[in-house]
């Protein structure tokens, strides 16, 4: 949840506590109501109600992931895998690179279906193997195709991975994500990571990078994610690597996914409960 989505809740909140404790009883038998309220039809105490349910429609919608009709575009995340020598390194069972295949699989299966999913790799050079698609079995093959080489050129995989995301944005502005895997250091990018960071930023494509066994540049990684308003995670263990992919999957399924849509709505319930506040202050009960 927002915080502005918090916000408004808070806000319509108080408008039914204010409301609620603002109905004043029927006037005593035999006494004479103010003149401002003769002749007034009872269901008028009522009238701010409707803008008030409105809101907490449009609230239930935002909060519920409510997708409208007329989406014309889909959000797009590149996953950005090592793929150098010491991925082969089994201190991550069976070795590392399968592990991080097999995350990326369950990644893919906490996506919903209409995303956008492209695979880069990097390791002397970087490639995009699978440029961003719906097609889910195209990014499994590559995924199943992959091979390890010498060379570690983590600035020149982010680079790849975003020009993938402006190429797919040309159908439009769409909300993006990178998540990049690395078990090792930086072998002298023709882009440095810092600097890729920063055009990530500038995108407003947040990267989470993933450190994968002990000899990876943590600061590095670190330094990426928190330049481009991302984050970091370890993994140790197949089994964390997974769980990793998988909490991501989920998160950014939301993030990028539902925020975008539930903004109108969240504004739609800003109006509605001022309009209920304007009409419980001018509304005679």
């Amino acid at each position: 949840m927002s915080a502005l989505q918090i916000v408004v809740l808070v806000v319509v909140g108080i408008v039914v506590v204010a409301y609620l404790f603002g109905l004043s009883p029927e006037p005593a038998h035999g006494r004479r109501p103010h003149a401002i309220l003769r002749r007034r039809s009872k269901w008028r105490r009522w009238l701010p109600i409707v803008p008030l349910l409105a809101a907490i429609a449009c609230l239930v919608l935002a909060f519920t992931g409510f997708r409208f009709s007329f989406q014309e575009t889909s959000p797009a995340i590149v996953l950005v895998m090592d793929v150098s020598n010491s991925m082969n390194a089994t201190d991550v069972a069976p070795n590392r690179l399968a592990a991080a295949e097999a995350a990326a699989l369950a990644f893919l299966d906490q996506l919903p279906a209409d995303f956008h999913v492209g695979l880069a790799t990097f390791a002397g050079d970087a490639n995009l193997i699978a440029p961003p698609t719906e097609d889910r079995e195209a990014v499994i093959d590559a995924l199943g195709s992959l091979t390890t080489s010498g060379g570690t050129v983590i600035g020149d995989g982010l680079t790849v991975a975003l020009d993938a995301i402006e190429g797919d944005r040309e159908a439009g502005d769409v909300p993006a994500a990178v998540l990049l895997l690395s078990d090792g250091r930086d072998t002298g990018s023709v882009v440095a990571p810092a600097d890729a960071a920063e055009r990530a930023r500038s995108m407003a494509v947040p990267v989470f990078t993933v450190v994968v066994g002990g000899g990876a540049n943590v600061e590095a990684l670190q330094a990426i994610a928190a330049i481009s308003h991302g984050d970091t995670f370890p993994a140790e263990t197949a089994s964390e690597l997974t769980r990793v992919y998988e909490n991501l999957g989920s998160e950014l399924s939301v993030q990028l996914d539902v925020s975008r849509f539930s903004t109108p709505l969240v504004i739609a319930a800003i109006v509605l409960a001022l309009v209920a506040g304007f009409m419980l202050v001018l509304t005679p009960r």
